[in-house]
């Protein structure tokens, strides 16, 4: 399937704008490309999953919308701010600021309670807290009478939880999730897909999630299929059987 590149206007008006974006890792014969001319545009407040085999770029492709990864070509944009070429102090508070990352090892402070860790950006920027859209992220998160506990204390499903919490509380642009389900059990994994499905329908969040996993990426409004750099599908409205039936195809085509 050839996908349609999103216009100028389109990509300038979106949350976080791929414009021909490659990335090339190593050197000469260990040279190794894993985005190859990426245009995408992700629309504000939308839940975008991203699946492909093992190897398809759809780690590089969110670690270069969070600026966490520099592309070797092209350009990302971030509402008004080219993140390429960005100094690192100035990328260090754009991340800070305006993304939030969830990673599938949680990456909480031990010695820190919930809702120290939760508000840890805060404290790291200066900022005061907003203690009720504290209050609000943690009751939606259904974590509001743990926010004492520290992260042994807790379960997987609810550290992940006080994770996407932390991601939240500076009411980012967007919030880029790396198998945030992952390490999880069905039941923990659950209850994660719901609090970023709420912080979508609820908060108006942007959300983009990688994973691999059908039932993980029905939850999302859509599904980039990512094969070899390049974005090779795009499914609407996915069910996890017509997700699963993609990835078989896909597989298949190697």
């Amino acid at each position: 399937m050839t996908v349609q590149k999103t216009s100028v206007e389109q990509r300038l008006s979106s949350a976080v704008g791929l414009e021909q974006v490659s990335h090339v890792y190593g050197a000469n014969e260990t040279t190794v490309t894993a985005l190859k001319n990426v245009t995408w545009s992700f629309t504000p407040g939308s839940f975008t999953a991203v699946m492909g085999p093992s190897g398809s770029g759809k780690t590089t492709l969110l670690q270069c919308v969070a600026g966490l990864l520099e592309p070797t070509d092209g350009s990302v944009l971030l509402g008004e701010h080219r993140l390429n070429g960005m100094s690192e102090k100035k990328l260090a508070t754009i991340r800070r600021d305006l993304i939030g990352f969830v990673f599938q090892a949680f990456n909480l402070i031990p010695a820190l309670t919930a809702a120290e860790n939760i508000t840890l950006p805060l404290r790291l920027a200066h900022r005061a807290t907003d203690q009720a859209w504290m209050n609000e992220l943690a009751s939606r998160a259904g974590i509001a009478n743990r926010l004492s506990h520290r992260p042994h204390e807790l379960s997987g499903g609810q550290q992940q939880r006080v994770a996407i919490c932390r991601a939240l509380i500076t009411k980012p642009r967007v919030l880029c999730a790396d198998e945030p389900t992952g390490a999880l059990d069905k039941a923990s994994s659950k209850a994660v897909l719901s609090v970023l499905r709420d912080a979508v329908t609820e908060l108006a969040q942007t959300v983009i999630m990688v994973t691999h996993d059908p039932v993980a990426a029905a939850h999302a409004d859509q599904v980039l299929f990512l094969v070899d750099g390049r974005i090779v599908d795009v499914m609407t409205a996915p069910t996890p059987e017509r997700v699963a039936a993609t990835m078989t195809r896909l597989a298949g085509e190697d």
